[in-house]
């Protein structure tokens, strides 16, 4: 499940994954991302990783549909998590995509992720 953090920053969109993600959550993210890009030109996320507990095929057609054209979008990405393979995937992603700097932090440093994005 997603769920939207609300964050002041109109270039900025945040989410909270717990749970399994199923397409209405895609629905969710892909819906406040669209509307955002009507004011701005580059977004920035913030993401919150609790718990994943796999994602519906469905939905990760729709996740990989958008992302594919957005790609150029966003500009970062801040994963809040205490999985290790997240900050390895992260890793990974700065390489393939160079047009997002994506950085992961604990949840102790939630504040510090907060702020990174914004800056």
């Amino acid at each position: 499940m997603i769920e939207i953090i609300p964050i002041e920053n109109q270039n900025i969109v945040g989410f909270n994954i717990d749970g399994k993600i199923e397409s209405s959550d895609i629905e969710k993210v892909t819906n406040l991302v669209e509307e955002r890009l009507k004011s701005e030109t580059k977004l920035r996320i913030y993401v919150e990783v609790k718990n994943i507990q796999g994602i519906s095929l469905e939905a990760l057609w729709q996740d990989l549909k958008f992302g594919l054209r957005h790609l150029k979008d966003f500009q970062k990405k801040a994963v809040v998590c205490e999985e290790s393979w997240m900050t390895k995937l992260a890793a990974a992603s700065n390489k393939i995509f160079t047009n997002i700097e994506v950085k992961c932090f604990s949840f102790s440093e939630k504040d510090e992720a907060l702020e990174w994005v914004k800056n």
